[in-house]
């Protein structure tokens, strides 16, 4: 158990201490809404004797030397630049200095972020007179309190994120999936292998990034691959269920199961540090598969950015190897709808799983099953909700629970999907069709 220190801290002397943002933090966040409501409460609390503004979780990191001489900010950091902003620009005659106006920043989504929302507080504090500027900082720097929990344990640090506080932007599951992985890394990684992949996990959440965003490759797709492989419910991923994506440490656990795991992983790190491959240039990535074992740290990173990169290949761009078919069967009046858009995903999530396992090897077939299989859905149901995706999904027998079993693709391409009758369209009397038909084809294997 490490030591934990908590004390209430005025705004401004928290401020002038030495606070130092790590690379595992997600970028500077708060909008336009969030800064208007910290000032707000500012303004309505002024003439209170005191103020207080919520916990701020920091790390001391003893073993790190480029720590000594500040605090890692774990949890409050969108609060404390904020609050840095506000002070700054209230300051009119120099008095107010915080090391934090020294952090530099590399993220763009935080430089965005800082420069808008520095005009937000411009435009809020326009028309205040000198006297009312200066007894506005005075409160909050002197009169406004937080409160600051200091570990020496990083583990037990991030057991304290606020992440729910009403001032607050929450944390996505991809940002406490980022910090838990980061903390993974810290005993064997170098900073700068930490921040590569920092910089990768960010693009997936930038908007500028026009690549499968980490939202939808991890909410959408792997989630419940993993969840439906094992028969799970998948419907939704969230903060309380992050164990899906935490897997084991191969530097820190001794389970015989993990053997495999550490041969392979030593062969591909052999094979990428061998001198020969600086002449041939080569480079072997790591053999990921959708349901296996996540291996915490670096590992876990590259298996988001392998499969945000196979999603690419299927799906996305002029040479994407189901574009076509995607554009010729997927895209119909109603499409759109929330339902089809479910049933789409169900198609591409058991396509995906196929193309995992054995390539392009007769990749057009199979999708074509994974296609009849699930708009089977689409034929069967007037209304379509995600638990009765759910459901269908992780059926014993259904398509999915046997493409995590299947080892040759022709088990694949043996599977029959269901047949619809009795379906009612726009004749009064009762057809029977298969969705086979709807693709033009009589036999979906050739």
């Amino acid at each position: 158990m490490g030591s934990v220190s908590s004390r209430v801290k005025k705004v401004g002397d928290l401020l002038k201490q030495r606070l130092v943002i790590p690379s595992y933090q997600r970028p500077y966040k708060w909008q336009q809404k969030h800064v208007n409501q910290l000032i707000d409460d500012v303004l309505a609390h002024q003439s209170k004797a005191c103020y207080r503004l919520g916990t701020v979780v920091l790390h001391w990191d003893e073993l790190n030397p480029a720590c000594t001489d500040g605090l890692n900010i774990v949890d409050g950091q969108q609060r404390l630049l904020t609050l840095t902003l506000l002070c700054t620009l209230l300051d009119q005659h120099g008095v107010f200095f915080s090391p934090l106006l020294e952090q530099n920043f590399t993220s763009r989504v935080s430089i965005n972020n800082l420069e808008h929302n520095a005009k937000v507080i411009e435009n809020r504090l326009m028309g205040l007179k000198d006297d009312e500027r200066k007894s506005l900082l005075h409160f909050v720097c002197d009169q406004c309190e937080l409160i600051e929990v200091t570990l020496d344990n990083l583990s037990e640090a991030f057991q304290f994120f606020d992440s729910q506080n009403a001032r607050g932007k929450p944390l996505a599951p991809y940002d406490l999936l980022k910090a838990y992985h980061l903390r993974e890394m810290m005993d064997t990684t170098g900073q700068a292998e930490r921040l590569h992949h920092v910089s990768l996990w960010e693009q997936g959440v930038s908007p500028d990034d026009e690549s499968a965003s980490l939202h939808l490759i991890m909410g959408e797709f792997l989630f419940r691959q993993r969840r439906w492989l094992e028969g799970d419910y998948g419907i939704q991923f969230s903060r309380h269920n992050l164990e899906v994506f935490k897997g084991v440490n191969l530097s820190t656990s001794d389970y015989h199961y993990i053997q495999s795991l550490l041969a392979l992983d030593f062969a591909v790190e052999h094979y990428n540090n061998d001198p020969a491959r600086k002449w041939d240039k080569q480079n072997k990535p790591y053999p990921f598969q959708i349901n296996q074992v996540i291996i915490n740290g670096k590992r876990f990173f590259e298996y988001i950015q392998h499969y945000r990169s196979l999603y690419h290949t299927l799906f996305e761009g002029d040479h994407a190897l189901l574009g076509d078919f995607l554009k010729q069967h997927t895209h119909y009046d109603g499409c759109s709808r929330k339902g089809d858009m479910y049933i789409k995903n169900l198609f591409m999530c058991a396509v995906m799983v196929y193309y995992d396992k054995f390539g392009d090897k007769a990749l057009i077939p199979a999708a074509k099953i994974c296609f009849c299989w699930g708009y089977y859905l689409r034929l069967q149901y007037k209304k379509i909700g995600m638990d009765s995706i759910d459901n269908y999904a992780r059926e014993p027998r259904g398509l999915l629970r046997m493409l995590g079993k299947a080892i040759h693709p022709q088990q694949v391409l043996r599977f029959q999907p269901e047949r619809c009758e009795n379906i009612r369209f726009e004749s009064a009397e009762p057809v029977q069709v298969s969705i086979a038909q709807m693709l033009g084809d009589t036999d979906v294997t050739e």
